[in-house]
């Protein structure tokens, strides 16, 4: 997982079909073992899973993927902030399958829960919120995933995402966590809403606000605190993310800071 992955991913819609080799499934099943003994920021177990179309039944997605035949899943059991969880260890999944050269797309509705819950054997109180295909790019693109990629949208701009002290000072760039927060900036959000929203206090603490309504924009909070950390690690600071007791910004939920060592 590196910067670098995080800038290179992309949402791939259409696949060529062609397995994956032997050394690249490998790799994907150690990275897989390797989440699933840790949990996430909030103390949540993830399970993490790989699975091959045909398992149990056609794992399908209602046209909106083209060519799949393997796809990676996350199932989770219902806790305080389980899709927060969710959204950070399947982040990091899906930033290590890019560094393999691999596509994906996360869907968080537009797939076969049932075939899916299946194939995962889900675990009682368990959910399965995400999915996505994991192979290479190829084949016809098919109209609706041209559509959702023509809508897909640019990213806020930087002042409209992070601030300064208050909800009130846009946040200038320039400082040693600029490359981490444009990598915030980057990550990907059900249908682009980019609900993260980022407060810098003093020189070394962030806290990280939420303007998401949805379990989606949940996830999402979770993708942006993994690329977050993923970041500032590749850059050498170190720092560890806790829970304060701070009230909400207005309209913004508070989740967790992140503190500089």
């Amino acid at each position: 997982m590196t910067i670098k992955n995080i800038m290179s991913r992309r949402s791939v819609r259409s696949y060529s079909g062609e397995p994956l080799n032997a050394e690249d499934l490998g790799k994907l099943r150690a990275f897989i073992n390797e989440v699933n003994g840790t949990s996430g920021i909030f103390g949540n177990n993830v399970r993490l899973q790989y699975l091959e179309n045909g398992e149990v039944e056609k794992l399908g997605t209602y046209g909106v993927i083209q060519g799949a035949r393997a796809f990676i899943a996350a199932a989770c059991k219902k806790g305080a902030y389980d899709m927060e969880d969710v959204g950070y260890q399947f982040e990091k999944l899906i930033l290590f399958a890019t560094g393999l050269d691999l596509a994906t797309v996360c869907l968080g509705g537009t797939f076969s829960r049932g075939a899916f819950s299946k194939a995962m054997n889900l675990n009682e109180g368990e959910a399965l919120p995400i999915v996505s295909p994991v192979g290479h790019e190829g084949g016809k693109k098919s109209l609706l995933g041209r559509f959702i990629k023509s809508n897909a949208g640019n990213r806020k701009p930087w002042g409209e995402l992070f601030f300064d002290g208050d909800f009130n000072t846009p946040l200038a760039a320039g400082d040693e966590f600029t490359v981490a927060l444009e990598a915030v900036r980057q990550a990907p959000s059900a249908i682009n809403a980019q609900p993260w929203r980022i407060m810098k206090d003093g020189d070394s603490v962030f806290h990280f606000y939420s303007a998401g309504k949805t379990d989606m924009n949940r996830m999402d909070m979770g993708i942006a605190l993994c690329h977050f950390e993923v970041a500032v690690a590749e850059k050498g600071i170190e720092g560890q993310f806790k829970v304060l007791e701070r009230s909400n910004g207005g309209e913004f939920k508070y989740l967790v800071s992140w503190i500089k060592d």
